[in-house]
């Protein structure tokens, strides 16, 4: 009972701290300029997104079939640098 309550006054809380996009579950189409995670719900960002899942788990695959540090810090090093280079916004 006592969770419920907490609960129930942190979501009071929370819909009166944040701002209006956020309380939306939808994105509407002919307002995505206006929503602040517009980019994130595009099929061509989902897809880098995808080819960076892919590149973390290759990468921690190969991590756990060969743990020593020199290849361990390596592959974080790099992996983290080419995702930052997928994910970027620029054209």
């Amino acid at each position: 009972m006592m969770k419920a309550l907490i609960e129930f006054h942190f979501y009071l809380a929370l819909i009166t701290l944040m701002p209006t996009w956020y309380q939306r579950d939808c994105i509407e189409e002919e307002r995505l300029s206006k929503h602040a995670h517009y980019r994130r719900q595009s099929e061509h960002y989902q897809a880098k997104r995808k080819l960076v899942r892919a590149l973390w788990t290759g990468t921690g695959t190969l991590m756990l079939i060969f743990p020593t540090p020199p290849l361990m810090v390596g592959g974080l090093l790099f992996s983290t640098c080419l995702s930052f280079a997928i994910l970027d916004e620029s054209k």
